[in-house]
């Protein structure tokens, strides 16, 4: 997850940045040089956004699974007393 956000990201920043020199009439090796800049910088933004990303999700993760299994164990536990009371 972190390198795809870190691709598009760092390519969205790139593509708009030398789109941006362009129209402000840039020479073409200064474009390029601010472009690749701020690519690179958006792109580690990106990488640290996507590995925090990828924690936030399997915390989540891990807690609708303990909350189903909590779940699971409670309702297993009624049914046992359950069956014990009728016999």
């Amino acid at each position: 997850m972190a390198l795809e956000f870190a691709f598009h990201l760092g390519s969205l920043a790139f593509a708009t940045t030398l789109l941006r020199v362009a129209v402000a009439g840039a020479t073409f090796s200064d474009g390029l040089k601010e472009s690749i800049l701020v690519g690179c910088v958006f792109s580690g933004m990106g990488f640290a956004l996507g590995i925090i990303s990828r924690h936030m999700i399997e915390e989540l993760a891990a807690r609708e699974l303990a909350a189903a299994r909590e779940l699971q164990e409670t309702g297993e536990s009624v049914a046992e007393s359950r069956s014990s009371s009728k016999s």
